[in-house]
């Protein structure tokens, strides 16, 4: 389970990252941007809400017979804890 959160969250964020501009999925998240906030940011214009939503629907998907409620909060709240890591890296300013 947890190999499957560190992949999910690397690749959501890869994901968004890749939406930044000069990037090659600026396209789409140019495309996205004119959707309202509460569904351009689940399909990857936030960091953080794409991978709580693919951590959320992965689980769902993937345990339906097995579901266990805090199993799946656990799942999606590591998924968002690794990708705010990520995202701590990736914006490292070296001169602060």
């Amino acid at each position: 389970m947890i190999r499957e959160i560190f992949e999910i969250s690397l690749i959501a964020s890869m994901f968004s990252f890749l939406g930044e501009p000069d990037m090659i999925f600026a396209w789409y998240r140019k495309l996205i941007m004119q959707l309202p906030d509460w569904l351009n940011k689940p399909l990857g214009s936030c960091n953080l809400c794409i991978t709580g939503q693919a951590c959320l629907w992965y689980y769902l998907i993937t345990r339906f017979n097995s579901y266990n409620l805090i199993d799946h909060l656990f799942f999606i709240s590591l998924g968002i804890f690794l990708s705010s890591i990520y995202l701590a890296i990736f914006y490292y300013d070296e001169n602060s």
